[in-house]
Parts: structure tokens; sequence; C-alpha cells
């Protein structure tokens, strides 16, 4: 690559970064945020500029979740007038306690003691999917003003009591699969054995007021960023009818995480291109149609020794990431058995370390914005000696892989880079569903389609198999590593 089109490139990264930097700070300045601790919980309090309207606002994050996710939520709360609290549930962002049975409950009443306290207002509180459970079991016999679950998975435990929880809504979006729409059902007729979505029973007043609504066009994990969400929740607590006043807002956050995202990816070229120099790429390469055959029977075989190997991967203290490190390592181990005596570069040491600077400026830009949106990247606890463990599984992964679509060029590369990331989704949502993989990565999908889809473009540009893996493997593994919560 020549000095001008380096030049060129990094300034159109650092358009994009600025610009994404710009969209964030001013679509989250308008609200003041804070950290604190609850107990032993750590907290996020997103409070309004001015005086805050009751009642104050608890909002629980789902499984493999944070506070940060809460964020676009709790700011849209926020500037509806409240104070909004969020905790890291056990096991997840910052909070180092292992997830485990009884946990979640102590933990969301250490926030809402913590709320009650800081403002002196009544509370109320609302959870996502996993901590959608947890607040209204909690709720059951400690009544907060309101309670609101979105994609709540169970409603086996409600009593068949309108008042308990007080004031219930039910939340859950149109995408998701059947289990949480029919749980919103049953949470509605425990109180109401004839009632409907779409309408409102019972006196908020009394305590007794339940509602279910579908948000439209949402799935599991978009349903907590949608504005009818917003409305809904803010409404709920506000009355169950609807108050006068602010009402919630989102923002354009997202566009700002898109734009800094963009311009990370740009950022990797020109370190891309120096790792290209000195390794290039030979021997005799696949065709596209056996290496996708090969690719197809890695992941299924690698599906199969995952299984084999759960008992080894429940020892990895990050509930999901045992398993995955499994996959990955298996899966490396037979494409690399695949290309055996082919003469295909391996890389080179200088092209893993120029790898490790791409992924890792790569990492930074997924890492910074998602505090803001989705995700809280905190290496905390055991998660750092994960995150090593990962780097290796998962780069063994795209190693192999890299020097399997080797000497393929445009658009040719560029396909089967894709095709490789839609095998790796379909084999672990086909162990999902017949080998007994964690059910939990079918409702990641939405996430991880498209971070596997954004680090095919680095592996696209690296011609040295080593710097083509490092650059994956570092970004992919820090979200692993930090995402999914720590276990005993």
């Amino acid at each position: 690559m020549t000095r001008r089109a380096v030049v060129g490139w990094v300034v159109a990264a650092a358009v994009f970064l600025v610009a994404g930097a710009a969209v964030l700070l001013g679509s989250t300045g308008d609200v003041s945020r804070s950290v604190a601790r609850a107990g032993s919980t750590p907290i996020r309090v997103i409070a309004p500029e001015g005086s805050a309207r009751a009642p104050t606002i608890v909002l629980a994050h789902g499984f493999s979740g944070s506070a940060a996710m809460m964020d676009p939520m709790a700011s849209a709360l926020a500037r509806a007038g409240h104070v909004v609290v969020l905790p890291d549930l056990p096991g997840h962002g910052s909070n180092t306690a292992p997830l485990e049975d009884g946990a979640l409950e102590p933990a969301v009443s250490d926030a809402v003691d913590f709320a009650a306290a800081t403002t002196g207002l009544p509370v109320a509180v609302v959870g996502h999917s996993m901590g959608a459970g947890a607040v209204t079991s909690r709720a059951f016999d400690n009544p907060a003003a309101a309670t609101a679950a979105i994609s709540l998975p169970s409603a086996e435990d409600l009593p068949a009591d309108a008042s308990r929880p007080r004031n219930l809504l039910i939340l859950w979006g149109a995408l998701e699969s059947d289990r949480f729409g029919d749980a919103a059902e049953a949470a509605l007729r425990a109180g109401y054995p004839e009632a409907v979505p779409g309408k409102t029973y019972g006196e908020f007043a009394a305590g007794t007021g339940r509602r279910a609504v579908q948000i439209g066009g949402a799935e599991h994990i978009s349903v907590i960023f949608r504005q009818q969400t917003f409305d809904e929740v803010a409404s709920w607590v506000a009355d169950g009818a609807g108050a006068d006043g602010a009402k919630p807002r989102g923002d354009r956050r997202l566009l700002g995480v898109l734009l800094v995202l963009v311009g990370g990816v740009l950022a990797t070229r020109p370190i891309l291109a120096i790792a290209d120099r000195p390794n290039p790429a030979g021997g005799r390469p696949m065709t596209a149609r056996k290496s996708v055959a090969v690719l197809a029977g890695a992941a299924v075989v690698a599906s199969l020794g995952a299984a084999l190997l759960q008992g080894v991967a429940d020892r990895i203290p990050v509930a999901v990431g045992g398993y995955l490190l499994g996959w990955f390592v298996v899966g490396a181990v037979l494409l690399s058995l695949a290309i055996r005596g082919r003469d295909l570069s391996v890389g080179s040491v200088p092209g893993a370390v120029w790898g490790v600077i791409a992924g890792g400026v790569l990492a930074l830009a997924m890492a910074l914005p998602a505090r803001l949106t989705w995700a809280a990247y905190a290496l905390v606890g055991p998660r750092w000696w994960v995150m090593v463990a990962l780097i290796i599984g998962i780069g063994a992964w795209f190693w192999a892989e890299s020097r399997m679509v080797a000497g393929s060029t445009g658009w040719s590369r560029g396909g089967l880079l894709v095709v490789s990331r839609l095998i790796i989704v379909v084999a672990l949502l086909g162990a999902v569903a017949l080998l007994g993989a964690p059910g939990f990565l079918t409702l990641t999908v939405p996430l991880v389609v498209p971070i596997l889809l954004l680090l095919a473009i680095p592996g696209f540009w690296a011609r040295d198999p080593a710097a083509a893996a490092a650059a994956q493997a570092v970004p992919l593994a820090l979200v692993m590593a930090t995402t999914f919560p720590l276990v005993g």
C-alpha cells in the first residue's frame, strides 16, 4: 500500500471516529450518569436534568446483559423525568459475584432499597427477560409502585391474583419465539382469566392494574430499544393510563455506534497491509465448492465434539464461553487436517503482532461505544484468562479458515468468508436443537451475525493467516469473555 493510500485510510477512519463520537456525546449528554454500589451490587444511576418525578425506576437487564444494555431505555425514561437505577446483576457487567440460584432477587432488592433511600420516591421495577423474572418474583411479596416485565420467560410461578405483582405490565416482541408470547398471555390471565392483550384491566390505584402488549417488529433484544416499549413503560409506571408531562425520548446513539465501528474497521486496513508485506499466501488452495463443503463438515463435527466436551467446558467460569471455546477448537483441528499437505502459508510472527494491533483497534471501536448501548465490556475476575483462552481457540479457527481461502480473491474470497460465518451460525443453532447446546445461543443471533460479518472485513483484507486470525479473534474473544455471565 502506498503512503498516499495509507493517509487516505487513516483520514477516512478519523472522520468516522470523530463523527461517531460527536453523535454519541450529543445524544447522551442531556441526562446525568453516575456509578455507585447498592450493597454488593454495582449500579449505574441515570437522572434527568432538573427535579425528578415519581416513581424512581429500577431497571434490571436480562441474561448476558448489563446496566450498559439498558442505558438507552433508562435515558429515555430519564428524559420523561424519572431517576433510573440500573444494577449489574450477579455474574454480569462489573459484578464479580457468580450467577447462581437465588442470587438475582437480593441484587434487585439492593437496587430498590438504594433507589428509595436516594430519591425518597416510590419505586417501580422493570426487567427484561431474566430480569423480568427477577423483578416479578420479588414483587410477589415486596410490592412496588408498578412492575413491568419485558420478554418474561415464564409465568408458571405467578399467583392467580390480580394484585400480585402490583400493577403488572407485560411486553413482548412480535418476532420473539412463541414461548414469550405464551408467557405474556398467561401472566395477563393469571389476574384476569378472560383478558386479551392490548387492553388494560383492573384499577391502578388499587394495585390491580394489568396489561399485556405486543411490541411490533421486535425480537428478543431489539424489544428493549423500541420507542413503543419506552412509551408503554413510561405510561404504565406513571399512573397506568398515560400521565401528562415529558415523554420518554430515544436518541441517535446507535448511529454514533455505527459510525465508530466503521471508523474502527477502516483503521485496520493500513495496519493489515503492513502485515501482508513479508509473507504473501501461496500453496495449492481449494476450490470454492470444496472449501464450503469442508467448512460445513468441520462445523457439524465441531458441534458433536463440543457436546462431548461439555463436561470439560463447564469448568470454564463463563457461561456458554466454555462451549464455544470447545466448538472453535474442535473445528480448527478439523479444518487444519483438511488442508494438510497443501503447502499453504502459515503466517508470520510479525503478521500476528500486526493482527493483534488491528484486532485491538477494532475491539476498542466496538467496546467504547458499547458501554452506552449494549455491553459493559468489563474484564473483571476470571474474565481476563478466559479471554486469553478464547483468543487462542477462536484464533485457531480463523487461522485455518484464512489458509483455506488463500488464493481466492475479490468476490470469491469475500463470498467464502461470508458463507463461513453463516455456516457457524447455522451449525450452532442446529446444535441447540439437536445436541443440547446452550439454548441462549438462539437469542444471540441478532448480535452474533452482525459481529461475525463485521469480522469478515479484516479477514478479507489480511493475506497473512496469522494476522487474519489475530485481527478477528481479539475482538470476538473480548465480546464473549465479557458478555456471558460468570458462574460458580
